[in-house]
């Protein structure tokens, strides 16, 4: 069991190596580093919000989250997502946690409303390649 937890800390340090620094305040998520020529890992990591970009005020609408902006990202019994969680303004507003194994196709639906146009980002949790953030989608309100 020491031996595993030694292993998963030093994955850790290599993956936090490639990430560009954390903005003052901000974890350090591993996010896409250049869209115009994304690495195999980012297709399959970086979480994709599909989100409409103008909604009214007060009324529910829906945001989609895909693991996997480019690629989907593989789920197996040794490989899968352990959580997605919805960021707004920098707040975590709603997560979803997924079995281990990756029974499941790591897809998240979130129902939500907002008073004024907010920020809005996923980040999203990988038992072997750690904690990826998408870009951030603003959505205007009117």
């Amino acid at each position: 069991m020491k031996r595993r937890a030694f292993v998963k800390g030093l994955a850790g340090l290599v993956l936090v190596g490639v990430a560009p620094p954390a903005r003052a305040g901000e974890k350090n998520y591993l996010r896409l580093r250049n869209p115009r020529n994304p690495s195999l890992l980012e297709k399959k990591h970086v979480p994709g919000v599909e989100v409409p970009l103008r909604v009214k005020a007060g009324e529910w609408f829906e945001v989609r989250v895909r693991v996997g902006y480019l690629v989907e990202h593989p789920s197996t019994p040794t490989h899968w997502i352990t959580w997605i969680a919805l960021l707004c303004n920098g707040r975590k507003i709603a997560e979803v946690r997924f079995p281990e194994g990756g029974p499941l196709a790591s897809v998240a639906t979130f129902r939500i409303r907002l008073k004024e146009s907010a920020v809005l980002e996923a980040v999203e949790n990988c038992n072997l390649h750690g904690t990826w953030i998408s870009e951030p989608v603003k959505v205007e309100v009117s």
